[in-house]
């Protein structure tokens, strides 16, 4: 397998201690955790994704897992959502749309990642965090050797599992939570985390172990949406949502739209600032973000035309600092 798919790659998210491994699950040798591998997946999690818990997850994998081989990419997202019937029908389109269109978005940001290392990014190994369906995974495949996809949602590697395999690819992929990483110190040339910041329960550990787990002068970037931007927060198209006090959101959101608002904490590029400077990174800096042509496709009307105006202005200096503050998405690229 390509990857990091050997058992000695990995260590111990709880105590950072050695694992020893066989065809059934990873054991640490020092705290004794043992970790299973569920439908070739290894899962690293010490705690359920907070939206779903482990055995109703399980069930969800196993479902989607015995589809895989029937069902094409784009029909196992569909039945995806058809086997998640809470979710609001008016949602579940656009979020097709987002799995559908994630390489577009990888292929935008190695155009990021070249801008900034200055030339084509290289080094021995890459991390996605957050990476849902492996659209960046199907991007960055052949610029790595070591390309590894990790997301705490189990149902949503195995869908991205699928993904790899209809381009001939065999990524690792690992379920994890960003902010216990099971990869020893200095691991990665490159880490990155596209709109997961804001779905994490502690950005400050995401930081921190994202650096810990960066070779030294390697590169992170991140894109996340921006708390005070002046257009509608993006999960749940409502505008102001970043405004209020993080305590309202979710009564503001379920007042405004008769929709929960959970596991969503939106930063500012502000308190980015104060989490980057604590995390240990030598040199970083926050942007704001230009939207790819797929994620614009999604707008209409009035926003579509405030969208063009966006990236016009993202070409001058001043205007650019500005959107930095107000703009509807940020750019975090950082280096150890």
């Amino acid at each position: 397998m390509r990857g990091l798919a050997r058992w000695d790659s990995f260590c111990c998210p709880q105590c950072r201690g050695p694992l020893t491994g066989d065809a059934a699950s990873y054991r640490c040798s020092a705290c004794q955790r043992a970790y299973p591998l569920v439908f070739g997946i290894p899962d690293f999690r010490l705690a359920p994704d907070p939206y779903i818990a482990f055995e109703d997850e399980y069930e969800k994998a196993r479902l989607l897992a015995e589809q895989a081989d029937q069902l094409s990419f784009e029909a196992l997202v569909r039945f995806y959502w058809e086997i998640t019937p809470d979710v609001p029908r008016a949602a579940v389109h656009r979020y097709i749309h987002f799995a559908l269109s994630g390489e577009d978005r990888g292929k935008a940001c190695l155009e990021v990642v070249d801008a900034h290392v200055g030339g084509r990014g290289s080094g021995q190994a890459c991390l996605e965090i957050g990476c849902g369906t492996g659209g960046f995974l199907c991007a960055a495949r052949h610029r790595w050797p070591m390309v590894v996809g990790a997301d705490i949602a189990l149902r949503w590697l195995v869908i991205a599992k699928k993904r790899l395999a209809s381009v001939g690819e065999d990524v690792s992929l690992v379920c994890c939570a960003a902010e216990h990483l099971p990869f020893p110190e200095g691991t990665f040339d490159c880490i990155v985390g596209l709109h997961m910041l804001e779905h994490t329960q502690d950005q400050q550990a995401v930081l921190s172990e994202t650096t810990r787990a960066l070779k030294r002068n390697g590169w992170c970037f991140f894109s996340t949406p921006n708390r005070y931007s002046l257009g509608p927060e993006p999960c749940v198209r409502i505008w102001g949502v970043g405004f209020v006090p993080r305590s309202w959101a979710s009564g503001y959101v379920r007042l405004i739209a008769g929709i929960p608002y959970r596991h969503i904490r939106l930063l500012s590029s502000f308190e980015l600032q104060r989490l980057l400077a604590r995390a240990g990174l030598r040199a970083w800096t926050i942007s704001p973000l230009r939207l790819t042509e797929s994620e614009q496709q999604v707008v209409a009307g009035c926003m579509r035309l405030l969208l063009t105006l966006y990236h016009l202005l993202l070409e001058r200096p001043f205007w650019a600092l500005l959107l930095r503050i107000c703009g509807p998405f940020l750019l975090i690229a950082g280096r150890k």
